[in-house]
């Protein structure tokens, strides 16, 4: 069963936006994204959140949060990536994140069947 590694982290414009405009708009949508990838079924292993000590956009190559999930089809993850960009409740999440996803397995010497 393939797992996937969502590596995401606010974009500028996430930043540049007022508290009000992010708790009114961007973390409703937010959390009906993350239900929407879970209805389509990529299950929740762990995640991990690194802004203890990290302030402001995340630079390139570096992300904000991790996010690990397992999916029975590598299709789920196309569907995952292409609802960041659909406009959902006139909110479109890519001007608010950017993620990348790694597709991978459990670690052998960690989880042995």
């Amino acid at each position: 069963m393939p797992r996937i590694l969502v590596l995401g982290g606010g974009s500028p414009s996430y930043f540049d936006s007022s508290e009000e405009e992010k708790e009114r708009l961007f973390r409703p949508a937010f959390k009906a994204l993350l239900a929407d990838w879970e209805a389509a079924g990529a299950r929740v292993v762990a995640s991990f959140c690194d802004d203890l000590l990290q302030v402001g956009p995340s630079g390139a190559g570096q992300w904000a949060w991790y996010l690990i999930f397992e999916v029975d089809d590598l299709d789920v993850v196309a569907a995952m990536m292409n609802r960041v960009r659909e406009e959902v409740d006139g909110v479109r999440l890519d001007r608010w994140v950017r993620f990348e996803t790694r597709i991978g397995r459990p670690f052998w010497a960690r989880e042995e069947s």
